[in-house]
């Protein structure tokens, strides 16, 4: 999905994946199938789980116009050979589970959670229930970033869940942040919702849209660590336009990611983007692909996930094709084709996750016979080194109150 002013609805299924039922006070027979795969807490190990989904409630299924409704959303870990545990949660619209050495992270919205081979630890702490962005530290612990909504003062509010292997706290930061990164024990994030930030946006030639006096620049952020708060670190132009959401890729310091760019002029052109976290720089190149054209929509760009390798930006874009782009220059090489599309324009509902030699596909098709399906890619030749039919019916994943969130992998598989 696109975090774009005005544009956002028609991307809004960006990551999330309808699956059936209702939000009654009653237990759906979809509700049940989950609900027989849930380990004790007390039970519930990483062991040999190699990817994570989540399904559960989204936040207008959680509050209604007859009143708040509490319905259990589950991480699901899923095993090489496709059978699967899970574990139940409450409520966290779009929760984001993150991966890394020291464990499988997560949070509801009473909780966030650690999963190791040893079992599983659970920390109170409070928050809102629509999670932005989800990382875990290198050194331990993680970060979430999740959507406050508009603040009494004018701004918007976005809450930060720190969690360490001792202790968890949440505090506040002006802004709304659907793209970030995490650089050397850092989060970043970006907006075009600034809060109370946007009476400090630049007003220099270039800054200032020419065909919409309402526009903000684009603003970069440190939101962790936190000392009084978030961290201006620059404003770049970029206004109406979209850049894809969740975690993008930072390099010896410098963030790199994708946008659907609109500038003063109005001008639209899909770029890369390279942003200096120390130095507030940037520069911006647009994309050129090498042999036939290449079409790009709005639309399917929103869908696109990105990393870090060799150098180069990868990305997936939503009709399952796999490319690589040279930050400096812009000239992108395709890589290979999934054949796994996403999109409301196909029928295929699919997530994706780098690692750092594969590329993990989770694709069901909605309503569809037969189960959903986990594949993984060689991420230097586009080879299938993985394929698993996991036993989730796709007539399972169609439930109005479960949605198919985002999935993790270890970056070392």
């Amino acid at each position: 999905m696109l975090n774009k002013t005005g544009r956002a609805a028609a991307a809004a299924f960006a990551a999330a994946i309808a699956l059936a039922g209702c939000t009654s006070g009653s237990t759906s027979p979809s509700q049940q199938f989950f609900d027989a795969s849930v380990l004790a807490e007390g039970a519930a190990k990483l062991d040999s789980t190699v990817m994570a989904f989540f399904v559960g409630p989204q936040n207008d299924e959680m509050y209604t116009v007859v009143g708040e409704v509490h319905k259990p959303g589950y991480v699901v870990l899923v095993k090489a050979d496709g059978t699967f545990h899970s574990i139940a949660t409450k409520r966290m619209d779009m929760m984001r589970p993150a991966w890394s050495e020291h464990g499988l992270y997560f949070a509801d919205e009473d909780s966030d959670y650690r999963l190791t081979a040893s079992g599983l630890t659970k920390f109170a702490n409070a928050k809102v229930t629509a999670q932005n962005l989800g990382f875990a530290l290198p050194d331990g612990g993680s970060v979430g970033v999740y959507n406050g909504g508009n603040g009494n003062d004018g701004g918007y509010n976005n809450q930060i869940a720190v969690t360490t292997n001792t202790a968890a706290r949440v505090y506040d930061v002006q802004g709304n942040y659907f793209t970030g990164a995490l650089c050397d024990g850092q989060v970043f994030g970006l907006t075009n919702n600034p809060g109370t930030h946007a009476g400090q946006a630049p007003k220099s030639a270039g800054m200032i849209s020419a065909t919409d006096d309402t526009a903000v620049p684009q603003m970069l952020a440190r939101l962790y660590p936190a000392d009084g708060g978030e961290k201006i670190v620059g404003w770049r132009p970029q206004f109406g336009s979209g850049t894809p959401i969740g975690q993008v890729p930072c390099h010896d310091g410098v963030i790199s990611f994708l946008s659907w760019e609109t500038d003063a002029a109005g001008q639209e052109t899909p770029k890369i983007v390279s942003w200096n976290t120390v130095t507030g720089e940037h520069q911006e190149h647009g994309l050129t692909f090498d042999g036939a054209a290449t079409q790009l929509t709005f639309e399917d760009f929103g869908y696109v996930v990105q990393d870090w390798r060799d150098g180069r930006l990868h990305w997936v874009y939503a009709d399952g094709r796999v490319f690589a782009t040279d930050a400096a220059t812009g000239k992108t090489t395709a890589l290979f084709d999934t054949g796994l599309g996403t999109g409301p324009s196909r029928p295929t509902r699919t997530l994706y996750a780098f690692s750092d030699g594969q590329l993990h596909v989770l694709s069901t098709l909605p309503g569809g016979e037969g189960n959903i399906k986990y594949t993984s890619f060689d991420r230097g030749n586009g080879n299938v080194t993985h394929e698993v039919s996991v036993p989730i019916p796709n007539t399972e994943v169609n439930i109005s109150y479960l949605n198919l969130s985002h999935m993790a992998v270890p970056a070392h598989p």
